[in-house]
């Protein structure tokens, strides 16, 4: 299995520069009018900013890496696939195994390569604090290869997977959507206990904090209708901001269909920035066509290059060098419509080669990212959303592209070596404008522009307003309420401010400088709290201020954690470790877990364990243990599974839940109480339980039965089969049964 082989397998159309046009044409230009909106950056919505690919980079990385990632003009940054993927070489971190990412195990958030859940969603609350937002690489078409290394949480979901027998067809749909991409054994999308397994790791990753999605080989997946598939609609029902779908184009790619469910990527697009950069011109016309039938420019993701064309075998595009990155990405970012994708390469990588061995998987890539043109421009993008589009070749010169936007700025890139003068008609009023990258000089009058255009380059040209909005925060802390173990330092940051204060309380303000530091919460007492109050005032009188609570958690304080034991153990044990691999209950098999009077297993441990990345795993200390790897993340008050934490049941009601007994499709839950008899639930057989992905029933009772001495009898439709035979068991709360009762 070849799996770095997966965008040569794909068929590729290629499209030749003389393609027919979707654009009205005027003259030597292209014009493209769209709706006029507030540019405002700050209200620059996902659609609408540009998106850093953080490739490879982990959690930590682009945590560190925010400041500079805000600074450099990107408005949300699409990370590497976070579930568990399979260990490939031995776990080597050497980007040559980046395709491991793609060879998902289990859907739980945190892998080796990435990082654990949490420092995800510490990433996703520093993100927060910059206003950039997340999205998630999320395999949804195939599993793994090797069916010994999925996990068992998978394996139990009744008929999952289509099988791994390849794709041969490329150009039938049939073959494309329900046969296996490399091997992998393909999800059965069909499938409603797949689809709701899928679903809820994609909303466990909103709850941690994503705002988006981008769908690996979603063409993979058949739409709405094909071949009895809702697949899509229940999907992309998972409370995410921005969704898009990578829609490698071909002959039977669909993409005005998948276009209508979500975002899609430009590929062949891409393909004819590469062809013009390599060529070194464009026409106008051409660069105006987005070479997509059926889907709103809008709905397109746009790339110079992504990470298959850069990190397959075939190396479509790990010829071009930074320079060739520049200018290509200054054409696509400096257009109306379309997502612009910054594909970051890792250091040192291009002019031919993929992997020069100075960085890893889990490290930043490349600084061209942030490159000076590339920050411009991005900047360039956001300031003129709702600006229309004109894009033309100055004087006819194929090898300048001049993409205008209403009369407020352009973006002009020279493609070749040796200066490019200009004096050509323009859409920009009249003055002198200051190129963002180079300080040059260019002057608008009468509708023509003068200038001088720098060696393969591009300059960037509209009145840049710096941001001068006042502002005060601590750094890496949330306005609001904000949990602390013990004293401790943090940072005071003030922009644009000519004064900044701090107080504690109600106590005096004290003047304080940008990056100023402080301790909090000297002498509180747990559950005691501390308010900081910063503010700061500009040279205009402009004024802001934010307040932050700190309270002390008790260093002593415990939680429960309860497992529920699906195998019926007759011991259960449970074993924690920390990010450093202390053992905090001992050596393994950890410590003995007791039964408590619902039939779960439960534990006390200290209440800080949630905040010190602490992980899980239950053994019967008899060779079954479940995560049969890296450990679930602790959760106080959690209740587990063998597949994870079980989904949080509302304030005032209990879940009831009922082991399969062997083969039920279905399982319905009679409840009855008092004399005369009472059925809150109705008359026999009472309400549908509802099945899990482990084939297993539940249902969700209102707490204030349990006041109630009911009794509950479960039973399986259209049968006489009944558990128990007679008076039923007690209920409890959060009781876990089987055929015999509480387990």
């Amino acid at each position: 299995m070849v799996f770095r082989n997966k965008e040569k397998m794909k068929k590729k159309l290629k499209l030749g520069l003389g393609s027919a046009l979707i654009f009205t044409i005027l003259g030597t230009g292209t014009f493209v009018q769209v709706s006029v909106v507030n540019a405002d950056t700050e209200q620059v919505s996902m659609k609408e900013g540009t998106v850093l690919h953080a490739w490879c980079w982990s959690f930590n990385t682009i945590k560190d890496n925010m400041q500079a990632i805000k600074d450099a003009g990107y408005t949300s940054v699409q990370t590497s696939p976070i579930n568990a993927v399979v260990a490939g070489n031995g776990g080597n971190k050497s980007l040559t195994n980046w395709y491991y990412q793609y060879q998902p195990t289990v859907y739980t958030i945190g892998n080796y390569q990435l990082g654990t859940e949490e420092e995800f969603k510490e990433m996703n609350r520093v993100a927060d604090q910059y206003g950039i937002k997340i999205i998630v690489d999320a395999v949804l078409n195939h599993t793994t290869s090797d069916y010994n290394q999925i996990d068992q949480q998978i394996k139990s979901i009744p008929n999952w997977t289509h099988g791994n027998t390849q794709i041969t067809n490329w150009g039938n749909r049939y073959d494309v959507t329900q046969n296996s991409l490399l091997g992998l054994y393909d999800w059965n999308t069909q499938n409603e206990y797949v689809q709701q397994y899928l679903l809820n790791f994609l909303k466990q990753a909103v709850a941690d904090g994503a705002d988006g999605f981008r769908y690996d080989a979603a063409k993979h997946i058949e739409l709405p209708g094909e071949y009895g598939s809702n697949f899509w609609n229940v999907i992309l029902n998972n409370g995410s901001e921005f969704q898009y779908g990578e829609i490698l184009q071909d002959s039977i790619s669909n993409e005005a269909g998948y276009g209508q469910l979500m975002s899609i990527t430009a590929s062949n697009y891409g393909q004819q920035i590469r062809y013009a950069l390599k060529d070194r011109r464009v026409a106008a016309g051409n660069l105006a066509n987005y070479q997509v039938s059926g889907v709103d420019p809008a709905n397109l993701v746009l790339w110079v290059e992504s990470h298959d064309t850069y990190a397959n075998d075939d190396q479509e595009s790990t010829w071009m060098s930074d320079e060739d990155i520049r200018l290509g990405w200054a054409m696509i970012t400096a257009r109306a419509k379309g997502t612009p994708l910054f594909f970051s390469r890792p250091v040192g990588g291009g002019n031919g080669t993929r992997f020069t061995g100075q960085s890893q998987i889990g490290d930043a890539g490349s600084d061209l990212y942030k490159d000076a043109t590339v920050a411009a421009v991005n900047k360039f993008h956001n300031a003129m959303v709702g600006e229309s589009e004109y894009i033309r070749n100055p004087n006819g010169d194929e090898q300048v592209a001049m993409i205008e936007r209403g009369s407020k700025g352009a973006v002009i890139v020279n493609l070749v070596s040796g200066d490019k003068y200009l004096d050509s008609e323009t859409n920009l009023a009249d003055g002198t404008y200051t190129d963002q990258v180079s300080g040059r000089q260019f002057n608008v009058s009468n509708g023509r522009i003068t200038g001088s255009v720098p060696s393969r380059s591009a300059v960037v040209l509209y009145d840049a307003k710096d941001d001068e909005t006042v502002s005060a925060s601590i750094d890496g802390y949330k306005e609001g309420n904000n949990s602390i173990s013990a004293a401790t330092e943090v940072t005071l940051k003030a922009k644009n401010a000519q004064t900044a204060t701090y107080k504690i309380d109600n106590g005096q303000e004290v003047a304080f400088q940008d990056g100023d530091k402080i301790t909090v919460g000297e002498g509180l007492e747990a559950g005691q709290s501390t308010t900081v109050t910063v503010s700061a005032t500009g040279a205009d009188g402009q004024t802001a201020s934010k307040s932050y609570t700190f309270t002390m958690k008790d260093p002593n304080a415990e939680t429960n954690i309860y497992f529920q034991n699906p195998d019926n153990w007759s011991d259960v044990y449970v074993y924690m470790y920390n990010a450093t691999n202390t053992q905090l209950l001992g050596a393994w098999p950890g410590t003995k877990m007791t039964k408590d009077s619902s039939g779960r297993y439960t534990i006390s441990v200290p209440a800080l364990y949630e905040t010190e990345g602490v992980k899980v795993l239950f053994t019967n200390n008899s060779g079954a243990q479940y995560p049969q790897n890296t450990g679930f993340d602790f959760k106080a008050e959690g209740v587990y599974s063998k597949d994870g934490l079980v989904a949080d049941v509302p304030e005032g009601i209990t879940r009831i839940s009922f082991d399969n007994p062997g083969g039920w499709d279905s399982a319905n839950l009679y409840a009855y109480y008092g004399n005369p008899v009472q059925m809150p639930l109705g008359a026999w057989p009472g309400q549908a339980m509802t099945k899990d992905a482990q084939g297993n029933f539940y249902i969700d009772l209102p707490e204030e039965y349990l006041d109630l001495n009911v009794k509950i009898i479960f039973s399986q439709p259209g049968t006489s089969n009944q558990f128990p035979a007679s008076i039923g068991f007690d209920l409890v709360k959060s009781g876990n049964y089987n055929k015999d009762g509480l387990k």
